[in-house]
């Protein structure tokens, strides 16, 4: 079942992206070896993340990244619903369909809450945009992979 969420929300967000993208008709997609890397990195992070419980990530700190930095908000604690969260990744080239963003919110004793997240491009240079839903108060964890970059672990408190 989460590999059916999982697609169905990259399918999306690549959709989003590409109609946003510009207004000509020609759209252009990734190369194979670049949607393999985001793929090999989505499935590692999935394995880092599996059996985790709610007691584990209750108050759960960011894990820090050596590519990877949040630029905003400055607050970890901040209220549910819309959000956009800046992120800088130091690395050279990468388009915002290169950054891959999981949002997720562990439940005791159900299946992990997860939530949509559209990448776009920042206003300054190797920045990026990440626009989500933070549906629920309690602890959510924004996990950010790129190629060739060491993956972040965002930890946000949601009221």
């Amino acid at each position: 079942m989460k590999k059916i969420l999982l697609a169905i929300a990259l399918a999306s967000t690549t959709l989003l992206v590409s109609c946003s993208g510009s207004s000509s008709d020609s759209a252009t997609a990734p190369t194979d070896s670049a949607a393999e890397t985001t793929a090999e990195v989505a499935e590692a992070s999935k394995d880092d993340m599996a059996g985790m419980d709610h007691s584990q990530m209750d108050g759960m700190e960011a894990k820090a990244s050596k590519d990877i930095h949040l630029v905003s908000p400055e607050a970890d604690a901040f209220p549910m619903g819309d959000a956009e969260l800046v992120v800088h990744i130091a690395k050279e080239g990468l388009a915002a369909e290169d950054v891959m963003v999981e949002v997720a919110m562990p439940m005791e004793g159900e299946e992990t809450m997860t939530a949509m997240a559209i990448v776009e491009a920042g206003e300054g240079e190797q920045e990026f945009k990440i626009k989500t839903n933070f549906g629920m108060a309690g602890s959510w964890t924004v996990h950010v992979m790129a190629p060739d970059a060491e993956p972040a672990t965002l930890a946000f408190n949601i009221q």
